[in-house]
């Protein structure tokens, strides 16, 4: 009863809030300046988000993909005279970041300027800024460029000590998910692996970069790796920056690019009121023909599925594709760890029939498409990925968690048992494992991990022998998938586009998005209605009280999914 009340609180606010809310379109003036903050989620899809990522009053969560459409229609808006970098943080990873930082440069190009101000600097930050005209930071700042690196938490010694011991089953040398529950450190084949994928993201951002910086590639990548520009006046000196001021300075500095008086006030308008005012979101409806975007973005999930996550919503989505003859090909726009083998292998059968309708599937690779990512991407006719993506890892793992050390030794809770036969109580995680569970469950690994590699081959059309030199759950970049037949180029979504609308033959066509957009007050209701639930805002409310030990805890709250399921996912997530 309290729980009602307190949601039917919880609405009225919402909706007095949207009520209170000016109806009116956001107005651009002229001598405007573009500013650009990227606090908050950066879903692929606007709106893509649990209600919790909804200030109040505000309906809009834009996605990647209009960020960069938005900037595009600013590059061409006489009104929008250059933008406003001001970036504390950045949630998304580097595939992501580069779509965003080739509209900054095509910007550029059109003879706008783009003004950056920082009181910190790392290297997602700086690889945006990079593309500034001007970069400034306040002189209390700290750099912290020092190249890339990863660091994944082990719980062995932790489950140890705790009481809690786990069946591990997986199949490829490179399958490194179970790692941190059954070692203490990386294994070399982990350690390899991780080690090649940072070098080639990194030789591929130190070309960018000191393309941009106009600094020797060598003379950049030496700064980094001994962590010389820690302090703004050392960047400065190194050329990593152009000034050190206060923000007050810097709005000077916007005020003299744009001729304007020292008393004027600068007219800023945002990347979300832009994207209002200008109706950056709308299509072109003059024309039927229509190309689906569908975003599969996050794990791989059985359920149904809530915002950020891939479930058996999209497989309705994908049906409707197939049977709307208005649609003539589907891009599928994956950024996915992986998860569940099960639902990976639904959503590919449905992939299968959309193309022997006729349709071509075009594949988009965000921050990452591994595991079971990459198994849903492989039947695609055309696989355009990023420099900076990460990919591959096809291989298969079972990881089950054992409690009968837990509940004998430690709490004192003794199991006894009784069945219908000899193995009626096999598989009991409060009961020891042994041979038996080790053959059926050892037999399911093998089992689906070769129809993922024959999946691969008939998908990529490569000999068995092809797909076991990048099999074997080894990660690859965007550049090394690409060399190794995994994807056939790199690109934007655009680019998929662009691609689809040529394998159907269409000169002109509209996107319609999958999922179909909703605002906070859609969420709203349909959580009411019970068709999703409240996991993601919890998720949201462990993220805000854990900070930077939250993906600890999330990486353990994982095994709650993987219990006698097959897993094609990923350990850690991207750059």
């Amino acid at each position: 009863m309290f729980a009602m009340v307190l949601l039917f609180l919880l609405v009225s606010g919402m909706i007095a809030a949207l009520a209170l809310k000016d109806s009116s379109k956001p107005s651009v003036k002229s001598q405007s300046i573009l500013k650009i903050n990227l606090q908050g989620p950066i879903p692929e899809q606007t709106n893509n988000v649990e209600i919790g990522s909804f200030a109040l009053g505000n309906e809009t969560v834009l996605g990647l993909r209009d960020m960069v459409r938005t900037i595009e229609k600013a590059a061409d808006d006489p009104k929008i005279r250059g933008i406003y970098l001001n970036v504390p943080s950045v949630a998304i990873g580097f595939a992501g970041l580069k779509e965003l930082r080739d509209a900054l440069l095509a910007f550029k190009a059109k003879n706008k300027f783009i003004y950056s101000y920082n009181a910190y600097l790392d290297h997602k930050i700086y690889y945006l800024c990079s593309a500034s005209d001007q970069i400034s930071m306040n002189p209390l700042g700290f750099v912290d460029l020092k190249g890339l690196g990863y660091a994944i938490p082990h719980f062995k010694e932790l489950s140890d000590k705790v009481g809690i011991s786990y069946n591990i089953y997986y199949a490829g040398e490179f399958k490194s998910a179970t790692e941190p529950y059954r070692m203490n450190k990386m294994s070399e084949s982990n350690r390899l692996q991780i080690r090649e994928f940072l070098n080639d993201l990194y030789t591929e951002y130190i070309s960018e970069v000191a393309d941009s910086r106009k600094i020797p590639e060598v003379t950049l990548k030496d700064n980094f790796d001994r962590f010389l520009s820690y302090r703004p006046e050392l960047a400065l000196n190194y050329k990593l920056i152009d000034k050190l001021s206060t923000e007050s300075e810097v709005l000077d500095d916007l005020r003299e690019a744009l001729q304007l008086p020292e008393s004027s006030d600068l007219q800023f308008i945002t990347l979300q009121q832009y994207y209002l005012a200008e109706d950056v979101g709308n299509e072109d409806y003059s024309t039927s023909n229509r190309i689906a975007l569908l975003f599969a973005e996050g794990t791989i999930v059985e359920e149904r599925g809530s915002p950020g996550t891939i479930g058996r919503k999209h497989l309705t989505m994908l049906r409707e594709i197939r049977k709307n003859k208005q649609i003539k090909a589907l891009v599928l726009r994956v950024n996915s760890p992986g998860g569940s083998a099960l639902l990976s292998d639904e959503f590919l059968e449905e992939l299968r029939q959309i193309k022997a309708a006729g349709k071509p599937v075009v594949v988009s690779m965000g921050d990452y498409a591994a595991s079971g990512g990459y198994y849903i991407s492989c039947y695609a006719d055309s696989i355009i990925t990023n420099p900076y993506t990460l990919t591959g890892s096809i291989g298969v793992f079972a990881l089950i968690p054992n409690f009968s050390k837990l509940s004998g030794d430690l709490v004192g809770v003794d199991v006894d048992t009784v069945g219908t036969g000899p193995v009626a109580n096999k598989f009991n995680l409060m009961l020891p494992w042994g041979e038996d569970e080790r053959k059926v469950l050892e037999e399911s690994i093998q089992e689906v991990y070769s129809r993922f590699k024959g999946v691969v081959a008939a998908g990529r059309e490569m000999d068995s022998a092809s797909v076991n030199k990048v099999a074997a759950g080894r990660i690859w970049s965007g550049k090394q998938a690409l060399r190794n037949g995994l994807a056939d180029a790199t690109g934007s979504i655009q680019r998929a586009l662009d691609v689809a609308a040529g394998l159907s033959s269409l000169e002109k066509y509209r996107v319609s998005e999958f999922p179909a957009r909703q605002d906070m007050l859609q969420k709203l209701m349909e959580t009411l209605k019970g068709e999703t639930d409240l996991s993601e805002s919890r998720e949201k409310g462990a993220r805000e009280l854990l900070g930077k030990w939250y993906p600890v805890y999330a990486q353990l709250q994982v095994n709650k999914e993987q219990i006698m399921h097959p897993q094609m996912r990923l350990p850690f997530t991207p750059m």
